[in-house]
């Protein structure tokens, strides 16, 4: 099957409004997993609920200059997945238990649950979601970790995916390569080493990642990289069970994106999920949400609104 819905991403009319300077609260809470590790979440805006699952590096503050444009129209809440940012790191590590974080986060969100506790989420004063199904946005394995959730939970009203790695290659060998720098303490080298030969950014969209303010975040936190490689390579895509899966999915990827296997899963999702629609962001590559932040929230913003 062709793709079937392909749209540029040059909006010309808007129908929804974004501020880029709207201050928003924003509360950290704490939702246990199955297993009981604690996964932290941010949380600000006020509407129904939109979870963020951030990608393979860094943690939920690559997310932040875009929470101002979901706030507005969303409660919007950024994850950080196990091991990541504030969230431990758990053992016994699988994806597995990543799919079943995201589920419970969405669980947890559907039932407005108020509260300091663990297993309940905290907000500011008079944002709190609507009770009800969650909207989940993921980014690279972000991606598959929330497709993957939507089999887990059927809360989740509506996906956005961005290039999710299904289709990866088996990459251990330069998972192997970056532990070793890791060790040798050249962790900056390793991180440059998995955007250029894994996800195959180029080097004008690495040195423009560089001089975001989440670079030293993932530079501290690549160690825990290894073991998602690893496991990743032994992930299988089901085209049978993903025809199965009814919730309707936004695809997102970049008309420059280099990476076979990324074009190669986004194919493969228009292919079998039945209710998907796809967008291009031409001229983009594999992090449209860092150079045009507005059109990238608009198109979301769109898609889960219905328009």
């Amino acid at each position: 099957m062709r793709l079937a819905f392909i749209l540029s991403c040059v909006l010309i009319s808007a129908t929804v409004s974004f501020s880029q300077t709207a201050e928003t609260p924003s509360q950290v809470s704490f939702v246990r997993s199955k297993d009981g590790t604690r996964i932290a979440v941010e949380c600000s805006g006020k509407g129904p609920s939109l979870l963020i699952v951030h990608g393979g590096t860094g943690d939920r503050s690559r997310w932040q200059p875009l929470l101002p444009l979901f706030a507005s129209h969303f409660t919007v809440c950024a994850m950080d997945r196990r091991g990541h940012g504030e969230s431990e790191a758990g053992s016994n590590y699988s994806l597995r238990k990543e799919f079943e974080d995201v589920a419970a986060v969405v669980n947890v969100l559907s039932r407005s649950g108020l509260g300091q506790q663990d297993g309940a989420l905290a907000y500011p004063r008079a944002t709190a979601p609507q009770s009800g199904p969650v909207f989940v946005l993921g980014h690279s394995l972000g991606g598959l970790c929330a497709l993957e959730a939507a089999f887990l939970t059927n809360k989740i009203s509506k996906l956005v995916l961005y290039e999710p790695p299904l289709q990866d290659l088996d990459h251990t060998a330069v998972a192997g390569r970056m532990e070793k720098m890791i060790h040798a303490g050249d962790r900056e080298q390793a991180l440059v080493t998995f955007l250029r030969e894994i996800v195959m950014i180029s080097p004008d969209e690495i040195a423009a990642m560089k001089r975001q303010a989440s670079w030293p975040s993932r530079v501290s936190g690549i160690d825990i990289q290894i073991r998602e490689i690893r496991a990743l390579s032994k992930y299988r895509f089901d085209q049978k069970r993903m025809r199965t899966l009814a919730v309707p999915t936004l695809l997102l990827t970049g008309s420059k994106t280099a990476s076979p296997q990324l074009k190669q899963a986004v194919n493969s999702l228009m292919e079998t999920l039945p209710k998907r629609t796809l967008v291009v962001f031409e001229g983009q590559e594999h992090n449209a949400m860092d150079k045009i932040p507005l059109q990238f929230a608009e198109t979301v913003t769109n898609f889960l609104r219905g328009h």
